[in-house]
């Protein structure tokens, strides 16, 4: 029967993993020099201690006292050697990892957001953390020791042949059997850990989820729902990393078995040729440490099938991502846009999410570089596709956006997130200070400019009153600012950053009216010298743009100032009528 240890894709995988192998290769022929050096002293310490039993069956004190002295020397040796050997081991170890996963987190990033619309978090911080380590486990520990018993064995076996043949072939007869088992398992082990990883993802997900949206879980009521799902899917996982266990324990028990029958064989018939005297006893007691070493070193060679068919699923999901096999990278020009105006031309822009309806339909769009212009519509109507589309995260499926006559897609992706900053309706704040929050757009700005463009931003008054002013750290995604301060540090940003164009998506739709009267102010300030979109839910905050166009289903249904709106596009004289009616009604409630 034709044993495959590897398939095709495997030989590609481990010629790829080869790159992250290479530049340490200085560090690899240290190991390599401390496992010949551990292959020797291995070697010479059986023969010690047969000539020190040998000198004890003839009553050599002599001889014995100067063998045991060696022996000890030669401890010292080995202990000395392995401790290097851990070291190299180490660093070589956390250095591949470290190389993994900066590569793996550079492929997540520049992985288009359609990927993270389709893949959830969980899976992906279960690749960049699980699968790593265990890849440079198995190089560091699994082909290295292997790579040590290899040597070993040459080096056992030529000395238990010269030794007694006969004793030797006993001892290399049991290594075809160890081999048929250990690869009959590793076909089953590699198809349990797929499934291992689905289930690992889950869990990640599930219990990344609930931590990240603890508030959520919380206002909801939803513990025990959750508590529910993480029980079920620690236990599936529990049960899978169990029957995986069970197996590679099978297969080593019967491993072990050949090798211990193939043990006593040894000593049978080894004792016979002492008795016999065709083998003296000292070379007899060296003979089993040896067939001993030499059995061991066979078993892990054979196990080597198990661990690298563990293995192999990591590699699979860690190069799928690195190459870009499931999606591919976001492609970027390689034109610099320097002192743009910020002029913005949407052709014929056609987009849909998935094959299903379009989003956008032929999509013809003028944006005036400087001034303000809105965007409003019914949801779904493809506001905020324009953009996702404007700032690259998704292609359009046909036409052509423009910045200043210039396709997107001629355009570095540095210079075209330089000239766009985009204020959301709930933007993202990282768990540092204000004032790494607020570097991140410009790291070069003084004190000065960080102040002056909070105060543009109406939030510098705000910040001084905290007990740590610009060093005050912020919670997850600034959880202990409000709704509006977190808008204004967002601005702040926008103008930090020093773009020509800034988005608005939703800025103001859910925030009080002193928040509302502070941002509409902010955005008069930036509109004197930069393009200003605005996705506006509350029209009573784009009144004054000097263009609004109206979305309707994918298409524009309208474009001009509010006040010729009013009077000849029913669409937005409908948006408005339904504003004010609530305004009105909200009033009365009060009154």
């Amino acid at each position: 029967m034709k044993i495959k240890f590897f398939k095709q894709n495997d030989l590609h995988l481990i010629k790829r993993t080869i790159k992250y192998v290479f530049p340490y290769k200085t560090k690899f022929i240290l190991a390599f020099l401390c496992i010949l050096s551990g292959i020797g002293t291995g070697l010479a310490g059986p023969l010690f201690w047969g000539r020190i039993l040998n000198s004890l069956f003839q009553k050599n004190m002599d001889g014995a006292v100067h063998n045991i002295v060696y022996s000890l020397i030669l401890a010292i040796l080995t202990c000395v050697i392995s401790y290097f050997q851990s070291y190299i081991f180490a660093s070589l170890n956390q250095n591949i990892i470290f190389d993994l996963k900066q590569d793996m987190y550079k492929a997540l990033l520049d992985l288009p957001v359609k990927a993270y619309d389709d893949i959830d978090n969980g899976e992906l911080m279960s690749r960049l953390h699980g699968d790593a380590a265990e890849v440079a486990n198995a190089i560091t520990g699994t082909l290295l020791n292997t790579l040590v018993d290899i040597i070993r064995l040459f080096a056992i076996g030529i000395t238990i042949f010269a030794i007694s043949a006969s004793l030797a072939l006993i001892v290399i007869i049991s290594f075809p059997l160890s081999f048929f088992i250990s690869s009959k398992y590793g076909k089953k082990i590699r198809a349990s850990n797929k499934q291992l990883s689905i289930i690992n993802d889950c869990y990640f997900s599930n219990t990344g989820g609930a931590i990240w949206g603890i508030r959520e879980v919380k206002s909801l009521g939803i513990k025990n729902n959750r508590i529910n799902s993480f029980t079920t899917l620690a236990n599936k996982l529990k049960e899978q990393k169990i029957f995986i266990t069970v197996l590679g324990s099978l297969a080593q028990l019967l491993s072990n078995t050949v090798n211990i029958a193939a043990q006593m064989a040894v000593a049978f018939v080894g004792g016979i040729f002492v008795i016999t005297g065709s083998l003296d006893i000292q070379f007899f007691i060296a003979f089993y440490s040896y067939s001993g070493q030499f059995s061991g070193s066979l078993q892990n060679i054979s196990r080597t099938s198990l661990n690298l068919q563990q293995v192999m699923n990591s590699l699979e999901r860690i190069f799928h991502l690195i190459d870009g096999m499931s999606y591919p990278s976001e492609k970027f020009g390689s034109k610099s846009i320097n002192n743009i105006s910020g002029h913005i031309n949407f052709e014929d822009v056609t987009f849909q999410y998935n094959k299903e309806q379009n989003v956008l339909k032929g999509l013809t769009m003028d944006i005036p570089a400087r001034g303000r212009t809105a965007i409003v519509g019914s949801s779904g109507s493809g506001k905020t596709t324009i953009f996702n589309l404007l700032l690259k995260l998704y292609e359009p499926c046909k036409g052509r956006i423009l910045i200043d006559g210039i396709d997107l897609k001629e355009i570095k992706e540095e210079e075209l997130r330089r000239h766009i900053s985009v204020v959301r309706q709930d933007p993202f704040l990282f768990p540092m200070s204000i004032r790494d929050n607020l570097l991140l757009a410009n790291p070069d700005v003084s004190q000065t400019e960080l102040e002056n463009a909070c105060k543009r931003a109406f939030i510098h008054d705000f910040i001084e009153t905290l007990p740590d002013r610009y060093d005050s750290m912020l919670g997850e995604n600034g959880v202990n600012l409000s709704g509006g301060q977190r808008q204004r540090i967002a601005i702040a940003r926008a103008f930090l950053k020093k773009s020509k164009i800034i988005l608005f998506d939703e800025a103001t739709s859910s925030l009080d009216n002193e928040s509302q009267f502070y941002i509409k102010k902010a955005i008069d300030n930036i509109s004197r010298d930069c393009t200003v979109v605005i996705i506006a839910h509350r029209l009573s905050t784009i009144i004054e743009s000097d263009v609004i166009y109206v979305m309707d289903k994918g298409e524009i249904a309208g474009q001009g100032t509010h006040q010729s709106l009013i009077r000849i596009n029913s669409i937005y004289k409908n948006l408005y009528k339904a504003e004010v009616d609530l305004i009105n009604e909200n009033c009365k409630e009060v009154i």
